[in-house]
């Protein structure tokens, strides 16, 4: 049920309309927030079903390092996950946590019945969002994090670079960065 405010706020220095709705049931307000422009050069990025690849021209601002076709054609559902590395700066240690929150709460005993092939036929596409500065994964890893299917990966720039307060040279810190990444995980056959 939708009860509450909605704004539209409009800004004459940026490319884009900020649309923010405010949702409230109980005592929980969700906050909903989603860009758009009229610039043609500003493209956020896109998730779908289909993941249809979508080619990088050289005028394109879209900040995406890799796009790929997703090759889940049968999709039986979509997590999302975050994580961060507060100490050390890798972005494997948060990306595998971001993957690890996407699927940590769930279980999924119908997957013999529901896959044809059970679970060795079950294929993950995994879209990471990680800051530039720290692209640099070791993707084997993070994929240990599915104990079953096939799983690819799309990496985009996005997560966050946040302030952990401190730098503890004894925890590896090389700066006070905070190193967030946002996980989505496809899963289906």
């Amino acid at each position: 049920m939708k009860l509450g405010l909605r704004k539209t706020l409009l800004s004459p220095t940026l490319p884009f309309t900020l649309l923010v709705t405010v949702l409230r049931a109980s005592n929980i307000v969700v906050l909903v927030r989603a860009l758009t422009t009229s610039s043609p050069t500003f493209i956020p990025p896109k998730i779908s079903h289909s993941l249809a690849q979508m080619s990088a021209s050289a005028d394109d601002t879209t900040s995406v390092q890799t796009r790929m076709e997703s090759h889940v054609k049968e999709v039986l559902f979509i997590e999302c996950g975050f994580g961060n590395d507060q100490h050390g700066q890798t972005g494997t240690k948060a990306a595998v946590r971001a993957c690890r929150n996407a699927i940590e709460f769930n279980s999924i005993p119908s997957i013999n019945r529901l896959v044809p092939g059970g679970y060795d036929a079950l294929k993950l596409f995994v879209i990471l969002a990680i800051p530039p500065k720290y692209q640099e994964i070791d993707l084997e890893q993070v994929a240990k994090v599915f104990p079953y299917g096939d799983v690819k990966f799309e990496i985009q720039d996005g997560g966050m670079v946040a302030p952990s307060g401190i730098a503890i040279e004894a925890l590896g810190d090389k700066n006070q960065d905070m190193v967030v990444v946002c996980a989505s995980v496809t899963v289906g056959y």
